[in-house]
């Protein structure tokens, strides 16, 4: 019998190294063992206990993880093919916090830990769990991250404001010795991840063209990111429509982003869509490739795109995933 529950989702993602989220499963208990029973790993990730000796046993690992993951999805995370740590996107378990809010919204947590010291101080904490995020709102849609973490931890506390989340409350911990005096709750709603990701140009720098003229850079679109955008788009409201980022290109209009709220415009029976000039500085050896693949697979318009809507756990692998293998 298993003692993780496992899953079927994969994420992709970073920057300057590739990044990815595997599900958890048995056959990473090994590494979980070896991240558990380091003192130095515990100290950053389990609150409330001083000093830097506590080890944690197979036994305890089992518990800890067996149980999380009944109502978690947990992942292993790998930076450039070598696994370097865990992390979970788990239903809000703790009944003060569930208190705060309606018995009818959707709360969880995220929880981390890096436990391949190499990898720390190297901002891929932020990066793996800005993918954690998106999939929380996009592929669970989730309505509210609540998450935690203690006031000695600064970096952890940098990393839930680089993402838009807010201290919503403070709360002293149990009689010294402890690392930490306070506990921190940081908070972010899916109403303040769509707002976040918005975009906002001068009307007068906005013109618009015709959906059937602008070349797509992408060939799909997640139903997940579609259902956000639907959020706040308004068909009947162009001008609070966010504008859509295009080049020159090859004699063409290419859309540098913005597909999914094209595509949201189309259906909304829409011809034409805001657009503005992207001054960006991008890499266009990446366009040119997806500007290929898009040609090679009858994408010239978003008319075309609509027809490649797809769950958005589909959406990472069919076009992150493609995305992060590119070979240029």
């Amino acid at each position: 019998m298993s003692i993780i529950k496992t899953h079927d989702i994969t994420l992709y993602g970073g920057n300057d190294v590739d990044i990815v989220l595997l599900p958890l499963c048995d056959e990473h208990l090994p590494l979980l063992y070896k991240w558990c029973a380091d003192p130095e790993v515990l100290y950053w990730t389990e609150g409330g206990t001083a000093g830097t000796n506590l080890s944690y046993g197979a036994d305890t690992v089992h518990q800890i993880y067996g149980g999380v993951s009944q109502n978690a999805f947990c992942f292993l995370i790998e930076v450039n093919n070598i696994p370097i740590g865990e992390c979970w996107l788990q239903k809000m378990n703790l009944p003060d916090v569930k208190a705060m809010y309606p018995e009818t919204l959707d709360v969880r947590r995220i929880d981390m830990s890096i436990g391949e010291k190499a990898y720390w101080n190297k901002g891929i904490g932020t990066q793996f769990i800005g993918m954690i995020v998106d999939f929380a709102f996009c592929g669970e849609y989730v309505d509210v991250l609540h998450c935690f973490c203690e006031d000695y931890n600064i970096r952890s506390q940098r990393m839930w404001e680089k993402h838009g989340f807010t201290r919503v409350l403070e709360e002293p911990l149990e009689p010294q010795p402890q690392k930490g005096q306070w506990q921190y709750h940081y908070r972010l709603t899916r109403q303040e991840f769509i707002e976040r990701r918005r975009v906002k140009v001068p009307a007068d720098q906005q013109f618009t063209f015709p959906l059937t003229e602008l070349q797509p850079s992408q060939l799909y679109i997640s139903e997940g990111k579609l259902r956000l955008v639907r959020e706040w788009f308004t068909p009947d409201d162009m001008e609070n429509f966010d504008p859509i980022p295009v080049k020159r290109f090859d004699g063409r209009i290419l859309m540098t982003d913005g597909h999914t709220r094209a595509v949201a415009a189309h259906l909304a029976g829409w011809d034409s869509v805001p657009v503005y000039w992207d001054e960006d500085d991008l890499d266009m050896r990446s366009y040119e490739i997806d500007v290929c693949w898009c040609k090679d697979e009858g994408i010239i318009n978003p008319i075309d795109l609509s027809k490649r809507i797809v769950p958005h756990k589909d959406y990472e692998r069919l076009w992150r995933k493609r995305c992060m293998e590119m070979t240029l």
